[in-house]
């Protein structure tokens, strides 16, 4: 019996959710400009609002995880997406007449962002248990580029739209109906998506040959948990590499988080362009960080399968990648001259997103039974970011009225990440844990990570 294809329409689901999930993030980027002028922000609340969402999506991230495995995707992430794209929805009303001054709707903007931030924390971890059940081993890795790369993807086709309707209809409508296009794919999501084991689409063979690849059902899925050793998390948290990655990962995180939020308002009021422009502009950055992200990783493959060591494929991309984010300080000279400002940014974005190796870097130095633990000290440094940098910028437009500086900071921070990496990241292999761990898998890490031509 030949294997059906139903792994690809759940492939297809996440693509576009991951798209509406972008959607939802960035549009506050396309309306910030407006909703500024309009309550009379400081570019310091504005910074504040941007960082809103970040604060409780990394707050949300420990127990969303521990509800992930309890409730399961289907019922959690159909449950999520209504609500993010419902209180997507409800931004829309800050401007309402029930809210009577300006620092009433910010208010209602911030909870609201806030809401949002809580309600898409299931949004990852959930797309990753997805891959892993619905798919063979050696098709894990294709299936999760595919889906990443919705978020350039519907950044770089859906900002023009947004900023076409909020040029044409006010921001108000732009929120409405990215809120109502969630809310109808929440209940799409509910009604068609289903576990490998509960589906009617999979036959045997499809269902056969997930769980020999490792997933649902297979003795990896099921698997005997290892217990945590907190004296072995410290000995990892204490290695110069580690740190090396955490340092790195808020550095690309930061360059990241400025293109999902200061982004438009810069080509607004930084290079001068109508709204409608900035929608247009805001396609090439995004679409050149697509093909980034593919091309970082299709180079560090490409380097280990002709023999090349493991330290070498992994570093010299993410090396490049952040010492190239760095020219991003170069449009300060250019801002009497858009294209070339943007063709820049769409130099530095490409960089960034070539340099987006933290979690394979990560789980090729993580003892295994550690990664889960470990690597969520490694989430919490990239959502810092998403905290830290939008309101770093917003302060420095409050002070300077300029993007100047605030641009010679994400090269600084991109400067940062690759010191980091040239001084704190070593041999790229698994940390050694001492002899004396409880854990089982500790003596069999190291070969099982480490480059046979390191």
């Amino acid at each position: 019996m030949k294997p059906t294809r139903a792994r690809l329409s759940i492939l297809a689901m996440l693509f576009m959710v991951t798209a509406i999930n972008y959607m939802d993030r960035a549009n506050l980027s396309v309306a910030g400009s407006a909703i500024q002028g309009q309550f009379a922000l400081s570019p310091t609340q504005l910074g504040l609002l941007f960082s809103m969402f970040t604060w409780f999506y990394a707050m949300s991230q420990v127990p969303v995880g521990y509800l992930l495995d309890r409730v399961g995707p289907r019922k959690l992430y159909g449950g999520a997406i209504i609500l993010w794209s419902f209180f997507t929805l409800l931004m829309g009303l800050a401007s309402h007449q029930l809210f009577a001054t300006a620092s009433a709707s910010f208010v209602m903007l911030l909870v609201c962002r806030a809401l949002i931030g809580v309600a898409e924390a299931p949004s990852f971890p959930s797309n990753t248990k997805i891959i892993a059940n619905w798919f063979p081993d050696h098709e894990r890795a294709r299936a999760t580029a595919t889906y990443s790369s919705a978020q350039y993807i519907g950044l770089a086709v859906l900002t023009p739209v947004l900023s076409w309707i909020v040029a044409s209809w006010g921001w108000e409508v732009s929120f409405y109906i990215s809120g109502g296009v969630g809310i109808a794919f929440g209940v799409y999501w509910l009604v068609a998506y289903r576990d490998p084991q509960d589906s009617d689409k999979a036959n045997a063979a499809e269902l056969s040959m997930i769980r020999e690849g490792g997933g649902y059902g297979s003795d990896n899925q099921r698997g005997n948990r290892t217990r945590v050793n907190w004296p072995d998390v410290r000995h990892v948290l204490h290695q110069r590499t580690v740190w090396g990655l955490f340092i790195a990962q808020f550095a690309t995180a930061s360059t990241l988080y400025f293109f999902l939020t200061w982004f438009v308002v810069y080509l607004e009021k930084g290079l001068h362009l109508p709204i409608a422009k900035a929608g247009i502009g805001a396609m090439f950055p995004y679409l050149m960080a697509m093909a980034g992200v593919l091309c970082g990783g299709v180079l560090s493959d490409l380097l280990l399968k002709r023999g090349r060591s493991r330290t070498l494929a992994r570093k010299l991309p993410v090396m490049l990648g952040l010492a190239v984010t760095t020219c991003i300080a170069l449009v300060n000279f250019f801002e009497s001259q858009p294209v070339v400002a943007i063709a820049i940014l769409s130099v530095a974005f490409f960089a960034n997103a070539f340099s987006n190796l933290g979690w394979v870097v990560a789980s090729d130095v993580i003892p295994r039974h550690l990664i889960g633990t470990v690597g969520g000290f490694l989430n919490i440094f990239g959502n810092l970011a998403g905290v830290i940098s939008p309101l770093v910028i917003g302060i420095i437009l409050q002070h300077t009225e300029s993007f100047q500086y605030a641009m010679l900071y994400i090269a600084m921070v991109a400067l940062c990440g690759l010191l980091a990496y040239i001084f704190l990241v070593g041999r790229i292999e698994v940390i050694a844990l001492g002899q004396d761990s409880s854990s089982p898998e500790a003596a069999t890490e190291r070969p099982l990570g480490q480059p046979s031509n390191a």
